[in-house]
């Protein structure tokens, strides 16, 4: 009858464990990158009873009760929830983003839940400073090193100034001799400094444009067919269709006496499309029976900026937002994977840590090796249903109950045999 006793308690024990397991998953149901847990039973080792045989010839056993065999962690992904931050990210398929802990171990986790410290780390909801490949002039250079990411608060983004200009335009076929069109740019020079660069066409007498053009008032050169700078004008000629012949490149040399210690050498005018392979495409100029209009004015070139904001693309590369519009690469997170994720160990705090059992982790770049890619701007919610969860609850409880009753029902047999002695 002692066995009867073990049984009823093994199977409290387990009852109680699984309650233990629902509780916590119901507990972190609302925890970012949490992954829910579940338990399964095997029966102990059965005890012969005595050495009888059945029948049948087959020994009688009888059970010595229930024991934990495992608890196992669930790795499906989360819903993905908008969050407010544009650094915070979580990860579509595969992987852990890398922690360096405050203690100095690593950690990994699928809670994207980022903030920048006072310092410009970035940095995981438990202080570790979250590790990926930190660029160099805005770019990731080839075989970076994993290191710390740090956000430069408050960086300046230097000047650049214009190299190349486009437009669209028409030129009337129909005006008449004399007939002006300007097309006014904005232009910057080397420290960043807007100036308006005007180019003028004038109609001729034999259907050809004459283009001159200034730099604030100032008259510019220019450099056609690659010929050299001229302050000639530029005589943009067209065929029967109305398409232009001449000429087929086209740069304005500003005069740099007008720019005091800035710098603008020449600005190159794109007169054509540009094909998929690279070659030169249709013309941007034309001289058709229309009005004469311009349109799609671009220009290279930037004033300075200081570093607004951030966001993160799905590769996994967090681009500085600066003032001036402009945006540069700062650094990339890494994600790790690993041979064995059931065997990663939970280190609280989100944290997941490599075991024996989990393998060694490969890091990488996201979308790469079997890695997942990013969602900027997401966190990843817990994976707990719930529904399921109310569920395994119930089950735990009737268990327990039914365990705890036998337990009862055994007493009060033990108190009826002592009541007969």
């Amino acid at each position: 009858m002692s066995f009867s006793f073990n049984a009823a308690l093994s199977g409290l024990n387990a009852s109680s464990n699984a309650l233990n397991v629902v509780g916590n998953n119901i507990a972190n149901a609302n925890t970012i990158g949490f992954k829910s847990s579940s338990i399964t039973f095997a029966d102990v080792f059965a005890s012969r009873f005595g050495a009888r045989l059945n029948g049948a010839g087959n020994s009688m056993q009888i059970g010595n009760g229930v024991q934990t065999a495992a608890i196992h962690t669930n790795f499906l992904q989360g819903n993905l929830n908008e969050s407010g931050s544009p650094l915070h990210a979580a990860i579509q398929g595969n992987g852990y983003f890398v922690v360096n802990n405050a203690d100095g171990t690593r950690g990994y986790t699928r809670a994207g839940d980022f903030t920048v410290n006072n310092t410009g780390y970035l940095v995981a909801s438990n202080g570790g400073q979250v590790m990926g490949y930190q660029a160099q002039n805005g770019a990731i250079p080839a075989g970076a090193q994993l290191s710390s990411l740090q956000f430069p608060i408050g960086q300046t983004l230097a000047p650049q100034g214009t190299t190349e200009a486009t437009f669209r335009l028409n030129l009337d076929a129909q005006s008449a001799t004399g007939a002006v069109h300007h097309v006014p740019m904005t232009v910057r020079d080397s420290l960043g400094a807007e100036r308006t660069l005007d180019m003028t066409f004038t109609r001729q007498a034999d259907g050809s444009f004459q283009m001159t053009a200034t730099l604030d008032g100032a008259a510019a050169q220019l450099n056609a067919n690659g010929s050299g700078p001229s302050g000639s004008p530029v005589s943009f000629t067209f065929d029967s269709n109305g398409v232009l012949t001449s000429p087929t490149s086209l740069e304005v040399v500003p005069d740099q006496t007008q720019l005091g210690t800035a710098v603008l050498p020449s600005i190159t005018i794109n007169l054509n499309d540009v094909n998929a392979d690279g070659t030169p495409g249709a013309p941007k100029i034309t001289s058709y029976a229309a009005k004469s209009e311009h349109s799609a004015v671009i220009a290279d070139g930037y004033g300075s900026g200081t570093l607004e904001g951030a966001a993160v693309d799905q590769n996994g590369n967090i681009f500085g937002v600066f003032s001036n519009g402009q945006t540069r690469i700062l650094g990339q997170y890494a994600l790790a994977t690993f041979n064995a994720e059931e065997g990663l160990g939970r280190q609280g705090g989100n944290m997941f840590g490599e075991t024996i059992g989990s393998g060694q982790a490969t890091i990488g770049s996201p979308g790469a090796g079997g890695r997942g890619l990013i969602a900027g701007g997401y966190v990843e919610a817990s994976n707990v249903n719930i529904t399921n969860e109310f569920v395994d609850l119930i089950q735990a409880q009737r268990g327990f109950q039914a365990n705890s009753r036998v337990i009862t029902t055994l007493n009060q047999t033990f108190q009826d045999l002592l009541q007969i002695v």
